[in-house]
């Protein structure tokens, strides 16, 4: 029993039965304050199969092994010391390896540099002992020669710099001014740029805006449709920053929202609001293709045909200058047919994973618990694929499309002049000049 004090796994006799093989390294641990909390009762302490493990022990040149350079601070060292009731139950500061991790050495050894000091380069591997131990590598008088390990031509002045950075107004009040004067100089300067430029983005807009009421311009979408675009772009919006920021709470613009009071209750209610606002949405949409001629039409015309891969060759083909004919696009071109039927595919799936996801104790009622977890995956890879579909390849087409600058207005009204639908939609253009019924569309401003 490991308990009995004469069994051999027992704590106090492990380094013992380890060092019967392995004298050399159990000599040194016996000089660790480790060893000395061991002996005191501290059981919580470690001792060797803590770091090593009991019966699948591994060489620290394997790269998979948790005493591999690479892994021991962060598989080792961070089990106990950056446990707040451990350390605090010793008076030790729990905050060491977040620190740490924050100097060159620790983002280094993260991004997997073999040269970068880890916990044991100064602390030593067996024999780590406490800092007020004349001893210690890590003591005032020896860190000089500790550092000289891998620094050359050191002084008092280099030992000093901080290898666990933390209070740093009392400690280094320059650094700490200079940070905060950063940050503000930052908010103000890009804040500052930001403002200076939507002034000038603004004028655009209402140039182009003045522009176009004195141009034949022609009815693109019904104005439910306008209505419903700005809903879902306010609800898709709100379920990307409330998604991603319970997904990532310590980044900077999270702890922003933190500060300006979104808590974790808040978040989640928005969360769910903006998800019934797209749902509701998506099913007013639903209904239009379903019971509305025109919804009928415009859901026909979205689906695939041979002629959008001709389109996108040829399309392709004259912006690498090799054709000098554009294609001609109907109602909807390939890169539109593309971007709907992908919102129609990912609100489908964001609906029903979002709903296992709201509703577990439901769903699990009568699925297996795997979905669960699966539904996770699937939401949050999802949430990516959206967000940068909508960045890269919508607001390219109506926002950073040259020809679009400085942006498509069609969101504000459903308008489109009649020489835009002309040049990107000369099929549904010629529809509308032959179709007499269609003629009332026509009018010469908004």
């Amino acid at each position: 029993m490991m308990s009995d004090p004469r069994s051999t796994f027992n704590k106090l006799n492990r380094a013992e039965t380890c060092g019967t093989c392995h004298a050399q390294e159990k000599e040194k641990y016996y000089q660790s304050i480790h060893w000395q909390a061991v002996k005191h009762g501290h059981y919580e302490s470690p001792t060797c199969n803590d770091c090593h493990g009991e019966h699948q022990i591994e060489s620290p040149q394997n790269v998979k092994s948790t005493t591999n350079r690479l892994n021991s601070s962060s598989m080792i060292c961070a089990n106990c010391h950056s446990s707040n009731a451990m350390m605090s139950r010793f008076g030790l500061d729990a905050e060491r390896i977040q620190t740490y991790n924050r100097t060159y050495h620790g983002l280094a050894l993260l991004k997997g540099s073999e040269e970068a000091a880890n916990c044991t380069s100064c602390h030593e591997v067996h024999a780590i002992r406490s800092a007020r131990d004349s001893s210690a590598s890590i003591h005032p008088s020896n860190l000089e020669k500790t550092c000289g390990k891998c620094h050359e031509n050191i002084n008092s002045e280099f030992i000093s710099i901080a290898a666990h950075p933390k209070d740093m107004e009392s400690r280094n009040p320059v650094a700490f001014y200079a940070r905060e004067i950063y940050i503000w100089m930052i908010v103000v300067v890009v804040g500052g740029m930001f403002i200076h430029n939507l002034i000038i983005l603004l004028f655009y807009v209402r140039k182009k805006r003045r522009q176009l009421r004195e141009e034949r311009t022609i009815q693109r979408f019904q104005p439910f449709e306008v209505y419903q675009h700005a809903f879902l772009i306010l609800s898709f919006f709100t379920l990307v920053i409330t998604g991603f920021a319970l997904k990532f709470p310590d980044a900077l613009w999270v702890e922003g929202l933190v500060e300006i009071g979104m808590t974790e209750a808040i978040r989640s209610v928005l969360h769910r609001i903006a998800a019934v606002v797209m749902i509701v949405g998506s099913f007013i949409q639903m209904a239009y293709f379903i019971f509305n001629r025109h919804g009928r039409k415009d859901i026909a015309a979205l689906m695939p045909r041979m002629d959008d891969v001709t389109g996108f060759w040829q399309n392709i083909r004259f912006y690498l200058g090799k054709d000098k004919r554009r294609p001609r696009f109907g109602r909807w071109d390939y890169t539109e047919k593309a971007e709907y039927l992908a919102l129609i595919w990912g609100t489908a799936v964001m609906v029903v994973t979002g709903l296992i996801l709201w509703f577990p104790e439901i769903f699990m009622g009568f699925l297996p618990s795997w979905i669960f977890e699966v539904s996770e995956i699937i939401h949050y890879f999802e949430a990516w694929l959206a967000t940068l579909s909508i960045i890269i390849w919508h607001w390219f087409l109506v926002i950073y499309h040259p020809e679009k600058y400085p942006m498509s207005l069609t969101w504000m009204n459903g308008r489109v002049t009649e020489e835009e639908l002309k040049h990107h939609h000369p099929k549904e253009y010629d529809e509308l000049r032959t179709d007499t019924n269609k003629t009332n569309a026509y009018n010469s401003g908004d």
